[in-house]
């Protein structure tokens, strides 16, 4: 029985696969089919700061807001002037 395994590792010249994890259970003759990989993505900041940290950059981020725009008024966010068909 055939099984297939995916892994990931760094190209380091044209023969060598650095792989990020050993295959001990895996020997003999075996095919490769190699693609990039995207960029792995940064988790969002709620998910990597403190409390803390988090309400610091929050009010850092809502100081960084020009004051002087104008605020919608109330009658700008209600349903029926965001859906002008009911």
């Amino acid at each position: 029985m055939q099984t297939a395994k995916v892994l990931r590792g760094t190209v380091r010249d044209e023969k060598t696969i650095e792989l990020d994890e050993p295959m001990p259970d895996m020997q003999g003759p075996v095919e490769v089919t190699v693609r990039p990989v995207a960029p792995a993505q940064k988790a969002p900041l709620c998910e990597t700061l403190s409390p803390e940290e988090w309400k610091k950059t929050f009010h850092a981020w809502l100081d960084s807001h020009d004051p002087d725009l104008p605020v919608l008024p109330d009658e700008a966010l209600r349903r029926e002037s965001i859906y002008e068909d009911r």
